[in-house]
């Protein structure tokens, strides 16, 4: 269901009620206005940025440096997406504790993917809809008032997506074309670091009493924060400006990297613009170019860099939209089907119809995603990076009351995050296929789909054709 549209299901009916009893006795009404009252409450403010701005980031490199480093927040450019702001949530007044949560919503660099009525693969609305719509569509972490919450102290500050790169660019493109509308802008703009470094600005006047920090993101949002988790390292670096800084976690939720060859020099870089943006001091020059860019060696040099910060990654072993968009890149790579603007060009976005083989390299199916994304967690040699890797199918987790309740071998997922975020307990890596029972990696958290549900288990319609859940397929013999 779109975002846009969520806010309504608890206002209408409310609305409706209350015009149906005309008669009802005064207690009613101030029930009522209490109920509504709370229903329409929004904790989040809206903080709306300059247009244009600098900012200094020390220990960075010279792009960041005196005079000051320019930045444009904005959105994409499409019609209800132009303005980017953001949302602060103050839960107390010189609150130390500071939650910085990107927000997801897929990603686009081709006039395959950027537009059409059924083929556009990132959130493109952001000024459509109401300002409730986080409080309505994402919980998890981001609630205050569930007590199980180990963030539900922090204040919040939430990024929206609405530039289709990963948060990640810097660029203006005039080159797309969306057929759908009589008059393209001069440009389409991929932002989303611009808009980011307005949010670091705000940071480094409002929030220089914190002591500690978590960065986190989901899906899109979580490449977002991995990729600017240097940035807002640097920006917290600062003494003068933070003097008590004290712990600062990473969060990646379901941002496996799983991407096709080219990805981060074909896209990252040239199509969004990142170059500029990618933080040399730690991880090199040229690096999306001429180093060896995935997520997994990013995180991997993060870790290096600041050895004292616990990573924290989370993903389900058959993530289906990640399995899905992984497809979606050969699709549009390859060129192979013609693109045409029908739900069936990019399949079903749950990926039961992906092809599970191959099952070696990095040909887009179903088993190199779960074998590739697997492998870039494992592989990461760091002494405080920690994985979850969960059962099932289900894309995201820290957004969802659904964390608080999630088991993968033995430990409890919510568990598991309070010892990344906080002094609680000792953090561990945590992987379902160690897990007890016949199918531990497929056997819950899977989307409801005909296959899966008469299966009962995690699986694709090759699978599904072949009697095997998706392990059976990708991890078996």
């Amino acid at each position: 269901m779109q975002a846009k549209n969520l806010s309504l299901l608890f206002i209408v009916p409310m609305l409706l009620f209350i015009g149906c009893k005309k008669d009802e006795p005064d207690n009613t009404k101030a029930l009522t206005g209490a109920v509504l009252g709370e229903v329409l409450y929004n904790p989040y403010e809206r903080i709306t940025p300059p247009s244009s701005d600098t900012i200094i980031i020390p220990n960075t490199n010279a792009n960041y440096q005196t005079p000051g480093r320019e930045y444009f927040p904005k959105c994409f450019g499409n019609a209800g997406n132009t303005k980017f702001y953001f949302f602060r949530k103050s839960v107390s007044a010189n609150n130390k504790k500071l939650l910085i949560n990107f927000m997801g919503g897929g990603a686009c660099w081709s006039n395959n993917n950027c537009f059409g009525k059924n083929t556009t693969t990132f959130f493109n609305f952001l000024n459509d809809v109401p300002d409730l719509f986080i409080k309505v569509a994402f919980q998890g972490i981001l609630d205050a008032g569930n007590s199980s919450n180990p963030l539900k102290d922090y204040d919040v500050l939430f990024i929206p997506y609405c530039t289709g790169d990963l948060h990640m660019g810097s660029k203006d493109v005039a080159t797309y074309d969306d057929p759908y509308v009589s008059s393209d802008p001069s440009v389409y703009s991929h932002r989303g670091h611009d808009n980011v470094l307005s949010v670091l600005k705000y940071i480094q006047s409002n929030y220089r009493q914190v002591t500690n920090v978590v960065v986190a993101g989901q899906s899109a949002g979580g490449y977002g924060a991995v990729l600017n988790y240097p940035h807002i390292r640097s920006v917290f670096s600062e003494s003068a400006k933070f003097p008590n800084i004290s712990k600062i976690s990473l969060v990646a939720d379901a941002s496996n990297g799983a991407v096709i060859d080219g990805f981060f020099s074909d896209i990252v870089n040239t199509q969004w613009g990142s170059g500029p943006n990618i933080p040399d001091w730690v991880v090199g020059a040229n690096y999306l170019t001429t180093g060896t860019p995935s997520i997994e060696d990013y995180i991997t040099q993060i870790a290096g860099e600041y050895p004292d910060d616990v990573i924290g990654q989370y993903t389900a072993a058959f993530d289906s939209t990640q399995r899905w968009f992984f497809n979606v890149m050969g699709i549009i790579d390859t060129g192979t089907p013609s693109y045409s603007d029908s739900s069936s060009y990019f399949g079903p976005g749950d990926a039961r119809d992906v092809p599970d083989l191959p099952k070696t390299g990095n040909t887009p199916s179903n088993c190199n995603w779960a074998i590739n994304a697997n492998n870039a967690m494992s592989d990461i040699a760091a002494p405080k990076y920690y994985y979850y890797r969960a059962p099932g199918d289900i894309h995201t987790i820290t957004t969802s009351d659904t964390m608080y309740g999630l088991m993968s071998n033995g430990v409890n997922f919510n568990t598991w995050l309070k010892s990344i975020v906080s002094n609680a307990g000792t953090p561990t890596t945590v992987d379902c296929a160690a897990g007890s029972g016949s199918h531990p990696c497929t056997d819950k958290n899977f989307g409801a789909n005909s296959l899966n549900d008469t299966l009962g288990r995690a699986t694709s319609q090759d699978s599904f054709d072949n009697n095997k859940d998706l392990y059976e397929t990708c991890f078996g013999p």
